[in-house]
């Protein structure tokens, strides 16, 4: 069967139709007589019945031309957003490069790529360089027959119209946002949007539970306390999660639950080129009367979604006046809660795992602190008695270890920080400058690929420069890895002496490097006030 049968089912073929066109069964001979084809749509909502044409096109092309389809890949994605990585594209791409066929055909050259001659120009100058080809079916191109000009000039008319088109998208949701339409994606729990509406209204198997997290905020409990009281009433989220501090803030102050329209602000990469992520909650959509824009009936109303908005930002910024003082405790990020509790809802216990936080001189389990007991029963333990037994656990793991051991060789890099401070700094100050050499690369091959600012000459003189700098920084990069010692096993008493000196940032550098994925696992007490040695109760999970 062929590899890329399921994709030509899922686009409606029968078998009747795969057999006519020679796709029922894989392709068979060398890759000069084999084609990679590739299909892309933007929308779900762009007919099944034109990709089939497409394919069909390509087929009729293919045996004219006397070849046979390797592959079809499609996939559904934008290919005028820069921020989302194409994996069936980089596949088709990857096949040719690998030598699977030496033609990769397109429908139309805009199906294929709207980034621009630059990197169009720089696959067909790998495909030349392997003999491979692009051909554009419906545009008769051909780049192994003199074929780049066209598409060079066809793939900068794309990419002109994939800005006119992303202009068209958000000018239509601006628009859709200042007539009361709240936009793309799913409401927020509690709230539904009847299709094609943009409007929301109470979702009738949510909306209780949702009003219960506005009530217990206008109540002014925190959002730690909602999520424990939520998860002791057995409420749950929309996939079925327990509740956390993080969902109920997330949910709360989102202009939506107020039936409001959001207005949120695109993160951007250092250059300013948009990503796809956003900040924050997002603020309400206000006319230009000054009136806040509606979208619907939310769980609560405005009123009361500016007031726990209130509440929240009060506690918040309480909190960080308080300040934050520097690290005391070795096990912030490192202890597991042990206690027994059912994860899967099977009946099955297994541990917790949660991280152990310290407040007050004790590690609590954090899952405990911010999900409830319904979710963990929790465990408490004095801090400086379990940091006393871990650091000279530590001691004596260490110094037991063969001397090839990983964590030998872990703890040696990091050593030097103690045992040789002044190459410590030195090779910081290599690892920067060699950091930013390469990212001037890419600066260069960015602006004579892409965008074209400077001749060929002028990029090879300053590429060749930089490349010097790169081969030089990673040269003394290297002698300065041989001056440190990195084959220096630490002795007994030089250990013992190097964890007195460190501060507890250090410390926990040092038990990470001996320890694997789930650190120390620390279980519960027998009893309160259980006299046994502490040691009994950790589990160390070393490399």
């Amino acid at each position: 069967m062929r590899e890329d049968h399921a994709t030509l089912v899922a686009l409606g073929f029968g078998s009747d139709e795969l057999e006519g066109m020679g796709l029922d069964k894989p392709a068979s001979g060398e890759p000069s007589g084999l084609v990679d084809a590739y299909l892309r749509r933007s929308a779900k909502k762009e007919d099944l019945a034109t990709l089939r044409g497409h394919v069909r096109d390509l087929v009729r092309w293919a045996q004219a031309e006397g070849l046979q389809i390797r592959h079809i890949w499609f996939e559904q994605l934008s290919a005028s957003k820069t921020y989302v990585r194409r994996r069936e594209f980089e596949k088709a791409t990857h096949a040719v490069m690998a030598g699977k066929s030496k033609t990769l055909a397109v429908w139309k050259t805009d199906r294929f790529d709207r980034r621009g001659m630059g990197a169009v120009g720089r696959m067909l100058d790998e495909f030349d360089r392997r003999r491979a080809r692009l051909v554009s079916v419906s545009e008769g191109l051909d780049s192994s027959k003199g074929g780049r000009v066209v598409f060079a000039i066809l793939s900068e008319r794309a990419r002109e119209e994939a800005k006119d088109m992303a202009q068209r998208v958000k000018s239509g949701h601006d628009s859709h946002k200042a007539e009361g339409r709240r936009g793309t994606g799913r409401p927020p729990f509690g709230l539904c949007s009847p299709p094609g509406s943009g409007k929301v209204e109470p979702d009738p198997g949510e909306y209780e539970t949702a009003r219960r997290v506005a009530d217990l905020l206008l109540d002014r409990k925190s959002t730690k306390e909602t999520a424990h009281q939520l998860n002791e009433e057995g409420r749950r989220t929309r996939s079925g999660a327990t509740w956390s501090p993080t969902a109920v803030s997330k949910l709360a102050q989102s202009p939506l639950f107020a039936g409001m329209v959001p207005v949120r602000r695109r993160r951007t990469d250092e250059c300013g080129n948009p990503l796809g992520s956003w900040e924050g909650y997002g603020e309400p959509l206000y006319s230009e009367t000054g009136g806040i824009v509606s979208c619907g009936t939310g769980v609560v109303t405005t009123d009361e979604w500016f007031r726990i908005k209130a509440l929240i930002a009060e506690r918040t910024d309480a909190r960080w006046a308080m300040g934050r003082p520097e690290g005391k405790y070795l096990g912030t990020g490192i202890y597991r809660c042990g206690r027994m509790r059912d994860k899967t809802d099977s009946g099955m216990l297994e541990p917790c795992g949660g991280p152990m936080s310290q407040r007050g001189g004790r590690y609590r389990c954090e899952v405990r602190q911010t999900r409830g007991r319904s979710v963990c029963g929790g465990l408490v333990t004095l801090a400086e008695r379990v940091d006393r037994a871990v650091g000279q656990t530590w001691i004596d793991h260490i110094t037991a270890l063969e001397p090839d051991a990983p964590a030998i060789t872990a703890i040696a890099r990091r050593w030097t920080m103690f045992a040789d401070p002044a190459t410590q700094v030195k090779r910081n100050e290599v690892e920067r400058a060699l950091e930013a050499a390469q990212k001037r690369v890419r600066k260069l091959e960015e602006d004579f690929y892409v965008y074209g600012k400077m001749d060929e000459g002028r990029f090879e003189e300053l590429s060749e420069g930089q490349r010097a700098v790169i081969e030089s920084a990673s040269s003394t990069l290297e002698a300065v890895g041989a001056e440190s010692g990195l084959s220096y096993v630490p002795q007994p008493d030089a250990l013992k002496e190097a964890w007195g000196r460190a501060d507890m940032v250090d410390k926990r550098m040092l038990l990470k490097c001996a320890l694997g994925g789930t650190g120390i696992t620390v279980m519960p007490a027998a009893r309160q006030g259980d006299p046994s040695p502490i040691l009994d109760r950790l589990v160390f999970d070393w490399l």
